[in-house]
């Protein structure tokens, strides 16, 4: 089974293969984003800055072309 499961994974890891992360500002704007949210539902309050304009903007055209019919206005 250990086999099976070899045959199907990537090589290559998320940061490059992730559409989202593969811009280093953008992708580290998103973790520090993610890393917020996901610690305050457990209580824990952080103050790690929002994205930037030129990284909302950068997101934004990413998703555009990876999920066009996607809208999150």
């Amino acid at each position: 089974m250990n086999n099976m499961l070899k045959c199907f994974m990537s090589k290559k890891s998320l940061k490059k293969t992730n559409p989202y992360l593969k811009d280093t500002s953008l992708g580290k704007a998103l973790l520090y984003q993610s890393v917020s949210s996901s610690t305050a539902v457990e209580g824990v309050l952080t103050k790690y800055p929002k994205l930037s304009k030129s990284a909302e903007k950068k997101l934004k055209d990413i998703i555009a072309v990876h999920e066009p019919e996607a809208s999150y206005e």
